[in-house]
């Protein structure tokens, strides 16, 4: 391979051609690409080789960047500026290629831009999506695109006031019923909208602890457990029903003995012995389904079941993972597997004792 000298002929051509016109490109970049045409003049003017623009197209395209960035920055494109950016593309020469390479740099971040601006009220009327769907086609954004930025930025707007509403962990009526006229003024179908997953069950989570809160019984339309025909399950939830066990890990072995002489160099031993278990104590869990019904709450496990009428639940205690139900004098603990669970089981259980006791 040749290798290539700094004066070999064979080093490529824009090199050597930035190089004879360096005082012309520096001169353009110091004045930040303005007064480009006047900087080729003088140049032109006061040099006996002049410089061709046709052959400096990657200068032509360092001032085409320049001056969309500067044009849209407002997120418009004016008459005039669109004449001027005309103009560098014709006297350099500039393919519709490269010059779409780079509207392609800032053409999605400046149509998502104006976008925003116009949303800023909540709504897109007819005219300001048209506005947008203009200046999209200046910078060979397609329709399909528009639509989806428009509704990427709308849904944005709706689940940052989804987060507001759920900042203090409580979500009123009135809350509600904001967030649904929001979502229609914006045009966002909440049953189709791609929203946030743990933003959407935290929400949709306070509202059902807002509706428990004014009294609101849920209905189980097809429970797991067997409930009788004039039953109605309230909720169910899986769970586990935490319980002591002892086991017997081994025995040891404890013996009195007693000797005697009977006559000289004879002797008896007397005595028993007897093996005692080894036990220890230990908690053991039954994996099933817990049930709240409207005539008590029902626990429903393979090896083992139980059922507590109203009139025999003595009390119960919420814990950060579970429920403790009182029977006489024995109290059954169920551990949730979804501990955010715990408060509203606790107000299901609360409301369905007030409506049937």
């Amino acid at each position: 391979m040749k290798k290539i000298l700094k004066n070999d002929k064979t080093q490529p051509m824009f090199k050597k051609l930035f190089s004879s016109h360096a005082k012309l490109v520096e001169d353009i970049r110091n004045d930040n690409y303005n007064n480009w045409e006047s900087h080729f003049n003088n140049y032109n003017n006061t040099n006996s080789k002049k410089a061709d623009p046709v052959k400096l197209q990657s200068l032509g395209l360092e001032i085409y960047e320049k001056h969309l960035q500067d044009v849209i920055q407002d997120y418009a494109i004016t008459d005039d500026e669109k004449k001027g950016l005309i103009k560098i593309k014709e006297y350099f020469q500039l393919s519709d290629a490269a010059i779409n390479t780079v509207k392609s740099k800032y053409a999605k971040n400046a149509v998502a831009g104006l976008s925003k601006q116009k949303l800023a009220d909540n709504h897109l009327s007819e005219e300001e999506i048209q506005e947008i769907g203009l200046f999209a086609k200046e910078l060979n954004v397609s329709d399909e695109e528009v639509t989806r930025i428009n509704q990427q930025n709308a849904l944005e707007l709706y689940q940052n006031a989804v987060r507001d509403v759920i900042s203090d962990q409580l979500v009123t009526a009135d809350e509600q019923q904001t967030l649904k006229q929001l979502a229609q003024t914006l045009g966002i179908d909440i049953r189709q909208a791609t929203l946030d997953k743990k933003l959407k069950e935290d929400y949709y989570y306070l509202v059902l602890l807002n509706a428990l809160e004014q009294g609101y019984l849920p209905q189980c339309k097809q429970p797991t457990v067997v409930i009788q025909n004039d039953e109605v399950a309230y909720w169910e939830i899986s769970s586990n029903f935490v319980f002591a066990r002892t086991n017997t890990t081994g025995y040891f072995s404890q013996s009195s003995k007693e000797g005697f002489k009977a006559t000289k160099g004879v002797s008896y031993q007397l005595g028993s012995s007897r093996n005692s278990p080894i036990r220890e104590h230990v908690l053991d869990n039954l994996p099933g389904i817990f049930a709240i019904t409207n005539k008590g709450v029902v626990f429903a496990a393979q090896q083992q079941s139980f059922a507590i009428p109203f009139t025999q639940l003595h009390a119960f205690d919420t814990y950060t993972d579970g429920i403790g139900l009182q029977k006489q004098q024995t109290e059954l603990l169920l551990q949730f597997y979804d501990k955010q669970m715990s408060e509203v089981i606790f107000k299901v259980l609360t409301n369905a004792i007030n409506a049937h006791t």
